[in-house]
């Protein structure tokens, strides 16, 4: 077990929250034993049920050497994200925060507007968009080893630089879960389902993966026009 996510999860271990393993946290210790390599953040789920118990670990986490931000969408908290201060060393960990909505569990998901084309083009040389995009993700890193904020990303001035989806995940999936104890987790139960349900065939690495584009648990219109649709 990696020694960040098993420090994580004893902290949720022992204020007992509810919670499962997901996306590629899930896959790289299902499929390989291991965390991947390529995904430099750990993935852990809870129901909205949970937000107050999680919330009282925040202090712990910052004590520890984490940076945390909130992000919220129509004022709601959705994500807690926290940044260590060594990044080439260690993981940031995003922590979302799933509701229910009929026979679907869900969660705001967004990404920068700059984010590379879902085209492949042959580039000769670093774009201007490229660069400006390369400059957004660190500085948008810089910002959250120093500073604790709330975005909202509904609001500005986040808004006009991302795109707002949605996780859209069939309710069973993480309505059951089981205690690996292999990995000292809980995961979902179906879990080899839940993968395929993600990634299709998920016993194979992609190397031309885009999770915005690829990932089968996103719905790309934003939660407001699913939940009331």
């Amino acid at each position: 077990m990696d020694k960040q996510l098993q420090e994580i999860l004893s902290s949720f271990h022992q204020h007992e929250i509810n919670y499962w393993l997901d996306s590629g946290t899930l896959l790289g210790l299902m499929r390989d034993g291991r965390l991947l390599e390529s995904d430099r953040d750990l993935d852990i789920g809870i129901w909205d049920t949970e937000l107050s118990k999680l919330q009282a670990l925040l202090p712990g986490f910052r004590q520890a050497g984490y940076q945390i931000y909130a992000a919220s969408y129509q004022g709601r908290i959705f994500k807690y994200n926290l940044t260590p201060g060594n990044l080439k060393k260690l993981r940031t960990v995003d922590i979302n925060i799933f509701r229910r909505y009929n026979d679907h569990a869900w969660c705001p998901m967004y990404y920068f507007k700059l984010s590379p084309t879902t085209e492949k083009k042959p580039q000769a040389k670093k774009s201007p968009l490229k660069i400006l995009r390369s400059l957004l993700r660190s500085t948008w890193k810089a910002l959250m080893t120093k500073i604790t904020l709330n975005v909202h990303i509904d609001r500005l001035p986040w808004q006009p630089f991302l795109v707002i989806g949605t996780w859209w995940i069939p309710h069973s999936f993480y309505q059951q879960r089981v205690f690996s104890s292999r990995h000292q987790a809980w995961i979902p139960a179906a879990w080899q389902d839940y993968l395929a349900f993600r990634y299709g065939c998920w016993q194979e690495p992609q190397t031309d993966w885009v999770f915005y584009r690829d990932d089968r648990g996103i719905n790309p219109l934003p939660p407001q026009q699913l939940i009331s649709s």
